[in-house]
């Protein structure tokens, strides 16, 4: 160590410690923490609705966030929209709004595998009529 005039050492000024905050490790924890929660979310989306979707070994859908409505209907009788409630009329003006939007946006339609067909069958209609030519099903992978 090198003495100069005054006994202070070189780059170091009067008493006070040097402090530095090194943000990297701050950063990279930032980022782990990010990619956590965008990895969660996907399966959160619908983890509180009660249904069960039918199983098929071939599936078609490849999820398109922002241009699918994706439609939920349960068991009980409810309609849920990106894992929001809804009612069907108010189902119907938003295919209608997204069909003037982007006509090529898609229904998915996620029913619970033992809801009567008929209101399957509604919702696909609701969507043709409002424009919306393209809907799939939502499945789930047999185990």
């Amino acid at each position: 160590m090198r003495v100069e005039s005054g006994g202070k050492r070189r780059g170091h000024r009067g008493g006070a410690p040097m402090a530095e905050i090194n943000i990297i490790p701050l950063v990279d924890v930032v980022l782990v923490l990010l990619i956590i929660f965008m990895a969660t979310t996907a399966f959160i989306k619908e983890s509180g609705l009660n249904m069960k979707l039918p199983a098929a070994k071939t599936s078609e859908v490849v999820p398109q966030e922002n241009l699918d409505i994706n439609v939920s209907l349960t068991r009980d009788g409810k309609i849920f929209v990106d894992a929001k409630a809804t009612t069907e009329a108010a189902l119907q003006n938003l295919m209608v709004q997204r069909a003037r939007q982007n006509a090529e946006t898609r229904v998915v339609i996620k029913g619970d595998e033992n809801i009567a067909y008929k209101r399957i069958v509604r919702v696909m209609d609701m969507a043709k009529q409002a424009g919306l030519p393209k809907v799939a099903l939502g499945t789930k992978m047999p185990d």
